[in-house]
């Protein structure tokens, strides 16, 4: 019968140990982490010289203290099934090593009793992947005015928190809002269903990077570019900076490097596949469709954002591009398990569309925002949207070998169906408030005992030398030994 070892939902239960699933899900735990670094390179590329070290740090210190929170007690609070009212998981059950001789169940049997699983460990890291990946996201949204010690405290705000709960509603088999149809007595058995993160993830990315930068406000070089429209307040020499600095700070393109931000957009695509695939817990056929979805949707959400760029502006835009194959992972990514190629088809080109119009609309009515890496329109936009239609689009010849057998409104769902798309919208909407509001709380509330903004002067100067006291190029010309390269005031 091979390895048996006690279950973690019931360590009185013992289930066997899942080889393929555990090498699946250790696998898939390494290509989410490629995700990390490639985000930083997506920043990098699309921000300006002087804040590239800031970018590729915020993504390793997302990693770095995640990991350590996560392994301590984030874990336990976000998955435990032994659940406190349904908002949170009891944090010491899974805390610092607890519970590493058990499995995590990856498949169930038909009456929904755990049916063999993988080392507990193996399902941590995973997890713990997943969230770094979250919080790497939420600082590409808020590029080149956030000081890094105050990114390292909204990290462990997030680490703590933010996270926990909002994975523990979502994705604990006794969370709030993955069982709101119980709840509600509306859909008894079902709720918010959130395959790989749309969610989780990226709602929560982009959200809250739209609130950070609204609770932060413009930045010089877009208020200066505003020119002191609705009150956006021009920089004076007051605030350490003369006219011509400001000039020269409005005059200065996103944009450092196009190929960087590429390399980082093909990374990020590859490493999805550890993501979606990665999220059926297995080596089954349901991984396999996940991959064909996750892959298809990346490619159409390029292609039709790259022929509307085309179309409405006369060129063929690398950036948009980038934008459209983002939009296109982030639209599958909560129905990757769901849905059939159909299905996949439909997502694709509706996120490449989404994304162009989302892209045009921010640049009209949310100016201020000032987020070139595009974080609230592709992550939060499409993960909105995403998010919501998963009752719309699941196949239950697809969805129902991962043991959800309810039919979406396209297949026959009928009036549960409809039930289902309320209960998703109503869970959707809660998380996008509650992201929003401790995001944008943690900005007021940590601006009163630390800074969080970097002053006109360091954003002049960049957040590279300001904060981590380095360049992203060393200076080649005759420069005195000992010398360093700072911007003149």
């Amino acid at each position: 019968m091979g390895v048996q070892m006690p279950s973690a939902w019931d360590s009185a239960s013992q289930i066997p140990l899942n080889l393929p699933a555990t090498g699946w899900i250790l696998l898939s735990s390494f290509l989410v982490f490629i995700m990390v670094p490639s985000i930083g390179l997506l920043e990098a590329g699309l921000t300006r010289r002087k804040n590239v070290i800031h970018a590729l740090m915020k993504s390793l210190t997302a990693v770095g203290i995640m990991s350590v929170v996560f392994v301590l007690v984030g874990f336990s609070m976000a998955f435990n099934p032994n659940s406190l009212g349904g908002l949170i998981g009891q944090p010491t059950d899974f805390a610092v090593g607890n519970g590493f001789n058990t499995l995590w169940p990856v498949a169930l049997d038909a009456s929904g009793a755990p049916a063999s699983g993988t080392p507990l460990p193996v399902y941590l890291l995973f997890q713990t992947m997943f969230a770094a990946v979250t919080l790497a996201l939420i600082g590409a949204g808020v590029p080149e005015r956030m000081k890094f010690g105050a990114w390292m405290a909204y990290c462990l705000f997030v680490s703590l928190i933010v996270w926990p709960l909002l994975a523990h509603w979502v994705w604990s088999p006794n969370g709030i809002l993955g069982t709101l149809g119980t709840v509600t007595g509306l859909l008894p058995g079902l709720g918010v269903r959130d395959f790989a993160g749309g969610v989780v993830v990226h709602v929560q990315a982009g959200v809250a990077g739209l609130a950070i930068t609204l609770a932060l406000g413009a930045s010089i070089k877009r208020r200066h570019t505003m020119q002191l429209r609705a009150g956006g307040g021009l920089a004076t020499a007051s605030d350490g900076a003369e006219a011509s600095h400001l000039e020269r700070e409005g005059a200065e393109r996103y944009g450092y490097s196009i190929p960087l931000a590429v390399i980082g957009t093909a990374l990020l695509w590859f490493g999805w596949f550890g993501f979606n695939p990665g999220s059926s817990l297995d080596l089954n056929v349901q991984s396999a469709l996940a991959a064909v979805s996750t892959n298809l949707a990346a490619a159409l959400g390029g292609v039709v954002a790259l022929l509307m760029a085309r179309r409405l502006d006369g060129r063929w835009d690398p950036i948009v591009a980038i934008s459209g194959i983002l939009g296109g992972l982030v639209m599958i990514t909560p129905n990757a398990g769901y849905v059939d190629v159909v299905g996949a088809t439909i997502l694709g080109v509706l996120a490449g569309v989404v994304t162009v119009l989302a892209m045009k609309a921010m640049e009209k009515y949310l100016y201020r925002v000032d987020d070139p890496v595009g974080g609230f329109p592709v992550h939060g936009v499409n993960g909105l949207i995403g998010s919501i239609v998963v009752p719309i689009f699941a196949n239950p010849d697809v969805a129902g070998i991962g043991g959800l057998t309810q039919a979406g409104l396209l297949y026959g769902g009928g009036g549960a169906a409809a039930t289902w798309l309320l209960l998703q919208t109503v869970g959707v909407l809660i998380s996008t408030l509650f992201v929003f509001g401790t995001s944008w709380g943690f900005v007021k509330v940590a601006a009163a005992f630390m800074p969080v903004r970097a002053t006109v002067r360091e954003e002049i100067q960049g957040l590279d030398l300001t904060d981590h006291g380095v360049a992203a190029e060393v200076e080649t010309d005759t420069m005195p030994v000992g010398a360093t390269a700072t911007p003149a005031f």
